[in-house]
């Protein structure tokens, strides 16, 4: 197991600030930390170190596989695989391994190792028009608005997709088997607020909720 829990919730740049701090005497060999945003820049096939605030948890995205998501700041980023570990929303985690492209152009990272470091806030999500969800907001958390334009379509086994349109054009909202969230209350019409993970899919852009209450149905005009 790779979890360790603290009793306190700390910033990140406090948690990294202490975590990079070396010991007087020996030096130990580590591979260079980047930023998730420094890593997103690096070529596919590259190794990179990461660190993050997990965003959703091992296994939310099952079938398709048992990764997470982490996110620093403004800029986040799919892990592949969670190697064994609990990965649970809002701990700190480090990851190494190598930048690879997942599912329809994801960019992601497949781990070689996972540490969990502490805990921290998770950043909140970010408003967007639907229209912009995009290769801008991949990999962050992202908050849209707007009314249901499709039916709800089931793709099992992996779970239920359909389209949110604010006038600015439609985005799919994804909503993986592995999250648990029902959607026998969402139809055709209804206006609504989710939140999730800022994807894509075999060349399509999509937002994938994490928890139940990333789905808010409005009450009617």
């Amino acid at each position: 197991m790779f979890t360790v829990r603290t009793q306190w919730k700390v910033g990140l740049a406090a948690l990294l600030a202490v975590t990079l701090v070396a010991a007087p005497g020996a030096v130990v060999a580590k591979a260079p930390l980047n930023s998730i945003a420094e890593a997103r820049q690096q070529p596919l096939g590259s190794t990179v170190t990461v660190v993050g605030v997990a965003t959703s948890f091992t296994g939310a995205f099952f079938p398709n596989d048992n990764g997470f998501a982490i996110q620093d700041g403004k800029v986040g980023i799919y892990i592949l695989d969670s190697l064994d570990a609990d990965i649970q929303v809002g701990q700190v985690v480090q990851v190494t391994g190598t930048l690879t492209n997942s599912f329809g152009q994801v960019l992601s990272v497949d781990p070689t190792s996972i540490e969990v470091l502490g805990e921290a806030n998770v950043p909140p999500p970010h408003p967007v028009k639907t229209g912009e969800v995009s290769e801008e907001t991949e990999g962050r958390l992202v908050r849209i608005k707007g009314t249901i334009v499709s039916e709800i379509e089931d793709d099992a086994p992996f779970g239920f997709k359909f389209a949110v349109d604010d006038g600015t054009g439609p985005t799919f909202v994804f909503v993986n088997t592995g999250t648990g969230i029902d959607v026998s209350e969402l139809e055709q019409g209804q206006r609504v607020v989710i939140q999730g993970f800022s994807g894509e899919f075999l060349g399509e852009y999509e937002v994938d909720p994490v928890f139940q209450e990333d789905i808010r149905i409005l009450p009617s005009p």
